[in-house]
């Protein structure tokens, strides 16, 4: 009786479990050369945060890392952002019923993630530093998030709750055409909050980790930052160049990350779109770019357009 009631138990299971698979609707991918999970998630869903997403829609894939051009891929069309229009053709239905009205996403607004703006970091002329990482509990020397930590504030012992970000300087940057020194790039790379003392020193627990965290990083106060719809903003009539990429990159492509040598003093403000010149001639058009976030003299823009890679020198 036992083995019946499991039988019945299971077979019931797997038919809810097909059924739940049937209803859902997925667009089908095929992976090229070079493609990652980030670039897909990036491309598809427009937040490359989100390629856990994909990876779990896809169990036949054991290790995300190791993806090849050819295989297909689903991306369910529930995790895709709203803005996206879904072509009727590329609606995959499983399996075919009765013949369904084609659903044709909203188009709204690119939403900027706070993980987005805070991993992009900025340029700066000087480095935040009211503080430093100082060790672990564990020993450890990279750090990321859930772990501890022990930190020092130079103006004196913050109050438990009290949250800072850390952070890292990926050294100077020089303008590519005139030499002129304009600021470090800097990285925001985890957020910590303060739950007590410990060993004589202040405990931090680490609520968000944007890229590893490394004993020694710098302090910076804690400021709130928001997600916002990224809509197109009337450009201001200013010239200017892109002065360095993410991660330091010498070639870029759609969705990643450059900085240019304009910012709020020139009226730049986030949703900005501007083209793209090639700094090789024939000086022609080669992409876009929007802004979506700014300091005083620099701001940070996305790439979302691009026939070919873009590069440190090239102007708008």
């Amino acid at each position: 009786m036992k083995k019946y009631i499991l039988l019945v138990t299971t077979v019931f299971f797997l038919v809810f479990s097909i059924n739940s698979f049937a209803e859902e609707e997925y667009i089908e991918y095929t992976i090229k050369k070079g493609d990652t999970l980030w670039d897909i998630s990036g491309l598809k869903l427009k937040d490359s945060f989100l390629w856990p997403k994909i990876w779990k829609a896809n169990p036949e894939i054991k290790n995300p890392d190791l993806i090849y051009p050819g295989q297909k891929i689903r991306i369910p069309l529930k995790f895709i952002q709203r803005q996206i229009e879904v072509p009727a053709e590329k609606i995959v239905k499983v399996p075919e019923k009765k013949e369904k009205p084609v659903r044709i996403l909203p188009r709204y607004p690119f939403v900027v993630e706070p993980e987005l703006i805070a991993s992009s970091g900025y340029i700066d002329t000087e480095i935040p530093n009211i503080g430093r990482v100082v060790s672990s509990p564990t020993g450890k020397s990279i750090l990321g998030r859930d772990d501890y930590a022990y930190v020092e504030v130079y103006s004196g012992k913050p109050d438990k709750g009290e949250r800072f970000y850390t952070l890292k300087s990926l050294g100077k940057i020089s303008h590519p055409v005139t030499g002129k020194f304009i600021g470090y790039l800097i990285e925001l790379t985890g957020m910590v909050e303060v739950v007590g003392e410990e060993a004589g020193y202040t405990k931090v627990k680490i609520l968000r980790s944007f890229s590893e965290i490394d004993i020694g990083s710098p302090l910076d106060e804690y400021y709130p930052i928001e997600a916002y719809p990224l809509v197109k903003v009337e450009a201001p009539e200013v010239h200017g160049t892109i002065v360095a990429a993410k991660d330091l990159r010498l070639v870029n492509g759609v969705l990643d990350v450059v900085y240019i040598d304009r910012g709020l003093v020139d009226g730049i403000k986030p949703g900005n779109v501007f083209t793209v010149i090639s700094a090789q001639k024939p000086n022609r058009p080669i992409g876009r770019i929007q802004v979506i976030a700014t300091k005083q003299n620099t701001a940070v823009a996305m790439i979302i357009k691009g026939e070919q890679e873009i590069t440190r020198g090239d102007y708008f």
